[in-house]
């Protein structure tokens, strides 16, 4: 009895320094973080400064001795070009020569993987310094288990292989993700915009263009020049010994929808063959690692893959997921979508356009305006895939909408809406609330009302197309959860809701683990004010009935047999919105997020995947969500970026607590001790409860 009781002791004396350890995880990334970043050469900071600063005034310099009038002509005849040759470039190469001298020693020790390799010790301390985890352990993390890359919404470089003549000289340059694409699109904006445009009646090339995605890891790493992506991550994967033969980053266009990414690239089919390539040449099962659109792909292609061929799938069988894949790791996934798909189809407008119309709005509508945007992003597919899931049993019970005092991320459970009151106020919370001044003289349907619900949105999208007549997109995806649950699997009207993870349960791969892993903490795009012009509806409708609830035909909207130029949309964000206690500027009200994506969309479907005996999770696959608290730093070797403890959707893929985690997860690094817990920072506990509690809100009303 002896020996056991001591046994226990010993047992809850490691179980209590595993947890005080994983309570100061993040704590001690970033003291230690911070630590070595104050012991860098001074050398580093002064190349910063070049970088940052000179570089861009003498850039100045020379656009303003430039007549502004002339400024886009002499970019035509490449005067930009010398000047950056005689100019700009030797002093990068000078300063990258210099840089390059310092930067091993100075940055390589700051990485969590180089310290998960050579120094594990400076993690696993408990709270009397004695070193926790076995010997064996603290040996240090080595590459284990494959991983394929998965990356985002805009992320991947786009290559031109075919075009019109204005931008033939420009072949097999990217026109998307670099620092040429700014010279391309300034020395001809209407060329640039129409090969960036895809064909809206078949969602794949306009005749005579082809622009495809840039390959390899130099595809995501970096977007322009320093400004990083996947980077930081790829460097620290590779301390711990991974490299091309044991990783992957399978880029996509991803202006497409996910439909026609497989039928015009192959890709889900290649994506298949990667994955079974690393794991034949392995023998070890693959780490799939997303990051924000890229959960929804890999969503698509855990369906795909285990449907069958004659119903579009990739065949794999059922038990193909729990035979090739260890762990999906979702970074900042678009799971239900995002609001701001919302007003980019509509007219062309989403928070940061709203906002910079208030000081810029002449300029950036000469040179980049509502219409042109609107017109090119409604030929984009994946917008359409992007567009908020679930519906109002998901997003119209508006239990993360604040109303309280003060800053969104502080307010407690009562400064809420609360969702048993909701139902008596109105029926749903609206998406988009009009101007009572713009629509109280308008007797056009659907414009004749207070707000629209997001029911009545996605119905009013899905028919108007953005102005194109006989758009694709609304017979590749389908916004009905409830359809999709309700169709046999044997159905090729299936592929509409692949997508969905509410239309979809997850596959059978019971083996399998699931990481959702984003920030929290910063103001995101959740609902819109709009304002309309009610003669511009009356001028341009047309004879489309909507049918914006069910199939009432006395709803018209405004269309075109115009492919190239559909009619402006009657309405725009309206900028004069503002409610400081209602989180409402410039007309878009946030709800907590990372800035692009909000809370619901990232961490309510985990939380109901890891729920036991559930229809969405039938095999039991183990679900982490684990949040970051977004806490932003200027670092003086990282200029214009959130800092090592960033929980901004782009930079929590530079999160060091989010690196950590997925460097553990590859190599199987004391994972159940340090990684296999849920960490919630937000709210979203108690909205998840108010979404379910809601009369008609939840899974259940979502897809029933």
């Amino acid at each position: 009895m002896k020996h056991k009781k001591r046994g226990s002791k010993e047992a809850a004396a490691t179980a209590a320094m595993a947890a005080a350890s994983t309570r100061r995880s993040d704590e001690q990334n970033a003291q230690i973080a911070l630590e070595l970043e104050r012991k860098k050469e001074v050398k580093v900071y002064k190349l910063k400064i070049l970088f940052t600063i000179a570089i861009p005034v003498i850039l100045s310099v020379y656009l303003a001795s430039s007549p502004r009038e002339s400024i886009v002509s002499q970019l035509n005849h490449s005067a930009f070009d010398d000047f950056y040759a005689a100019h700009v470039q030797p002093v990068l190469d000078r300063g990258m020569s210099a840089l390059n001298g310092t930067r091993i020693e100075s940055e390589e020790k700051t990485r969590v993987g180089y310290r998960l390799r050579h120094h594990p010790e400076s993690f696993d301390k408990d709270e009397n310094g004695t070193l926790f985890g076995s010997g064996e352990q603290r040996k240090g993390a080595r590459a284990k288990y494959p991983i394929v890359l998965i990356p985002g919404f805009v992320t991947t470089g786009l290559e031109l292989w075919e075009g019109h003549d204005c931008f033939k000289q420009h072949f097999r340059q990217r026109l998307w993700g670099s620092v040429s694409m700014a010279r391309t699109f300034f020395s001809d904006r209407e060329c640039w915009r129409k090969h960036l445009a895809l064909d809206p009646k078949t969602g794949l090339d306009p005749e005579g263009i082809r622009l495809r995605a840039a390959q390899g890891f130099e595809a995501a790493d970096n977007f322009v020049a320093t400004y990083w992506v996947f980077s930081k991550m790829i460097e620290n994967l590779a301390d711990v010994g991974y490299d091309g033969s044991k990783m992957s980053m399978m880029s996509y266009d991803w202006r497409l929808g996910y439909d026609m990414m497989e039928r015009r690239d192959g890709f889900f089919t290649k994506l298949k063959m990667q994955v079974e390539g690393h794991y034949i040449t392995t023998g070890e099962k693959v780490v799939l690692v997303s990051h924000s659109m890229g959960g929804t792909v890999v969503n698509y292609f855990l369906q795909w893959v285990t449907a069958d061929l004659k119903y579009g799938g990739g065949g794999g069988g059922k038990n193909w997921v729990d035979k090739h894949i260890h762990a999906y790791v979702n970074i900042a996934g678009t799971l239900l979508g995002v609001p701001k798909a919302i007003p980019a189809l509509l007219s062309g407008e989403m928070k940061d356009t709203a906002a910079v119309f208030v000081q810029f709005a002449g300029l950036l509508e000469q040179y980049f305006g509502r219409r042109w945007r609107k017109n090119l992003w409604n030929t984009w597919g994946s917008l359409f895939g992007m567009l908020p899931k679930g519906g109002d049993a998901i997003w119209g019970i508006g239990s993360d909408v604040v109303v309280g005092e003060d800053n969104f991320n502080e307010k407690n459970s009562t400064q809420f809406h609360n969702a048993s009151e909701l139902r008596n106020k109105y029926e749903r919370f609206p998406i988009i609330t009009w101007a009572d001044d713009s629509t109280q003289n308008c007797t056009v349907a659907p414009f004749n009302e207070t707000g629209w619900t997001m029911h009545d949105t996605l119905d009013y999208i899905y028919n108007y197309g953005g102005g194109y007549s006989d758009l694709i997109y609304s017979s590749v995806f389908s916004h009905e959860s409830k359809k999709g649950w309700k169709k046999r699997t044997a159905s090729l009207d299936k592929r509409k809701h692949w997508h969905d993870p509410i239309a979809m349960p997850l596959p059978r791969a019971p083996s399998m683990k699931l990481y959702c892993l984003y920030g929290v903490g910063v103001p995101t795009e959740r609902s819109y004010h709009y304002k309309l012009d009610c003669g511009k509806v009356i001028s341009n409708q047309s004879t489309c009935s909507l049918g914006a609830h069910d199939n009432s035909d006395d709803r018209q909207c405004i269309n075109s047999t115009d492919l190239d130029e559909p009619p402006e949309w009657p309405a725009g964000i309206d900028t004069s919105a503002y409610d400081e206690q209602k989180d409402l500027q410039y007309g878009v009200r946030f709800s907590d997020g990372d800035g692009t994506v909000p809370l619901i969309s990232l961490g309510y479907m985990c939380q109901k995947w890891a729920q036991p005996h559930n229809q969405h999770n039938p095999s039991g696959i183990r679900v982490y969500t684990r949040e970051r608290k977004h806490t932003a730093e200027v670092s003086i070797t990282d200029p214009g970026r959130g800092g090592p403890l960033s929980g901004e959707h782009v930079d929590i893929l530079g999160n060091i607590g989010v690196i950590e985690d997925v460097v553990r997860i590859a190599t199987d690094f004391e994972v159940n001790e340090r990684v296999d817990k849920e960490i919630i920072h937000s709210e979203l506990k108690r909205i998840t409860k108010a979404i379910d509690s809601h009369p008609e809100g939840g899974l259940e009303h979502a897809y029933h």
